[in-house]
């Protein structure tokens, strides 16, 4: 069965439509609602957070979805019997009484970021002589990379086996892809042919997590 709800743990954007996102993450849920720790100081006043209509913006086994709802105040004040201060901090947890299904936003395969992480090429018939070419990902999703930094450029729908570096100290993501476009330079487009279940699952939570703090570090 399909995930389709965030898990107590995940980290999600909770946005204001128009006007900012904000990190944060799944400390319970229940029929309705989640309950959200602030992970960084929202810009938006709290009276006007608490009166705007809201979403949240997160992964599942799809891909990026978003839920709308509000924030339940009144109900989650009386049930901790504490309130806000002067303001949020990364210290509060507000609830978020979501409303609907999961709107799909972009599948999983789609979502794509820029990134710079180590890449080593090699020859996909092993009865080829190997070939070694250090290069660079520079653009990534869970079907596909970019590839810059090439010495010698392969042809379009050459096979390439490659090892890529995540930079989370984790043993690489190895497995094997097609040449589909050919660009300018010693950039080449890499589709992925042959890569295992469990890293097709963390190239897409990378290029997530990725693509989730690009788009509000430019927002």
């Amino acid at each position: 069965m399909s995930r389709l709800l965030p898990n107590v743990g995940d980290e999600l954007l909770l946005s204001v439509p128009q006007t900012e996102q904000v990190l944060v993450r799944v400390t319970a849920d229940g029929p309705g609602f989640f309950d959200l720790a602030l992970l960084e100081q929202p810009d938006t006043p709290q009276p006007m957070l608490e009166r705007s209509a809201l979403t949240i913006e997160f992964v599942n086994d799809d891909g990026v979805a978003r839920m709308h709802g509000r924030l339940d105040v009144p109900r989650y004040r009386r049930g901790t019997g504490r309130g806000y201060g002067e303001g949020y901090s990364a210290k509060d947890t507000v609830r978020f009484a979501h409303r609907g299904s999961p709107q799909l936003l972009r599948r999983r395969e789609f979502v794509r970021a820029t990134v710079d992480l180590p890449l080593t090429l090699l020859s996909a018939d092993a009865d080829e002589q190997d070939v070694t070419t250090q290069a660079h990902a520079i653009d990534l999703s869970g079907g596909g990379m970019l590839v810059e930094g090439l010495a010698h450029r392969p042809g379009l729908d050459a096979e390439r086996r490659f090892e890529l570096d995540l930079g989370d100290g984790s043993a690489p993501v190895r497995g094997a892809g097609r040449i589909v476009r050919l660009e300018t330079g010693d950039r080449v487009g890499l589709q992925f042919s042959d890569v295992s279940q469990p890293d097709c699952v963390r190239l897409q939570h990378l290029a997530f997590a990725m693509s989730r703090e690009q788009r509000r570090r430019f927002a």
